[in-house]
């Protein structure tokens, strides 16, 4: 109850003091009218606030259950707290000095090789499948394996950070779900009302998550998936899989494209999924939009007794229909 308590003056403080916050942080992304769309310059510090109401949390946390903390070893909890502040620092220091593509991959690479070395359990070194009867082990290629995976969701939804309330809206998808597949319910219920706070400030045009603010969440999302699936609390790694589906789809889809063009695939363009809503239609009906096809695959596959590559191929084809549609519908532009 006090951290609650804590955590509400905290936040009321940062609406009070928001233009003092704002010049403090002194951290803007100003409109170009070519990828840039937004009508004014907006303070990039969704991840500052993100980063001060953890550090809240698990002071008071630890404060009141210190005999939570005692079940992890010291060089674990260190290892997260490396981990979470260097994503953090890497993406603010993006945002305000704009890192090349290939340096961001690097660090964050380096960055989980020094997590991953300390911290055992931040490791896949397996997967069940639903499909297939035997655990698929990787031995030495774990570690890779699991930095591979990290980088694809962290650029995946890096690039899926395009319109406002796009991002926080996926996090609360992601959120929810760690929610009904752990017994560590409290974290995720904070998880889950501290982006939505984030979202009302970006959806009221206050400030934008940045690539603070989404390295912050997907390393913490990365966590607590990598931790629920290792504790046995997912059953099959499908389930993240089609959890994550659509911005790996969407991916996939930019980076095959702009290849083929001659482009390079780490720069940025008007060919998002959310770029091709948001010419037809309005933020609202977008945001719904594409929280919809977020949620399908994975609620087909829990849900439903449909077979995992049924539904893979279902949500392809639903994907495919919806970006042909979106793309040759447009009247005033030519895709060619």
């Amino acid at each position: 109850m006090i951290t609650i308590l804590v955590l509400l003056i905290f936040n009321s403080l940062v609406l009070y003091y928001y233009k003092n916050f704002t010049e403090l942080v002194n951290v803007f992304d100003v409109p170009d009218n070519k990828l840039k769309l937004h009508d004014y310059k907006t303070p990039i510090f969704g991840g500052i606030i993100i980063i001060l109401n953890y550090l809240i949390f698990f002071s008071s946390y630890y404060f009141y259950e210190k005999n939570y903390f005692y079940k992890f070893e010291l060089n674990e909890i260190l290892s997260l707290i490396f981990l979470v502040l260097s994503f953090f620092f890497v993406g603010f220091y993006d945002d305000k000095k704009k890192l090349s593509p290939y340096k961001k991959i690097i660090l964050l690479i380096i960055i989980l090789i020094i997590a991953l070395s300390i911290n055992k359990n931040l490791i896949l070194e397996k997967i069940s499948l639903s499909f297939f009867e035997s655990k698929i082990f990787f031995g030495n290629f774990s570690i890779p394996f699991t930095i591979f995976c990290i980088i694809l969701l962290t650029n995946s939804l890096n690039f899926f950070d395009g319109i406002n309330g796009q991002s926080s809206i996926f996090f609360t998808v992601i959120f929810s779900y760690l929610f009904f597949n752990s017994d560590n319910n409290l974290f995720y219920v904070f998880n889950f009302f501290l982006v939505l706070f984030v979202l009302i400030l970006n959806l009221k045009k206050k400030l934008f998550l940045g690539d603070g603010g989404v390295f912050l969440l997907t390393i913490i999302s990365s966590i607590s998936l990598i931790y629920e699936y290792n504790l046995n609390r997912i059953n099959y790694a499908d389930e993240i899989f089609l959890l994550l589906l659509l911005p790996g789809l969407d991916l996939i889809r930019l980076t095959i494209t702009r290849l083929y063009r001659g482009q390079n695939p780490f720069y940025g363009d008007r060919n998002h999924i959310h770029h091709l809503f948001i010419k037809r239609f309005s933020l609202i009906k977008t945001n719904l939009a594409l929280l919809i096809l977020s949620i399908v695959p994975i609620i087909l596959f829990l849900l439903t007794e449909m077979k995992f590559f049924l539904v893979f191929i279902s949500f392809i084809s639903i994907y495919t229909i919806v970006i042909l549609f979106l793309k040759f519908n447009d009247p005033k532009h030519n895709y060619r």
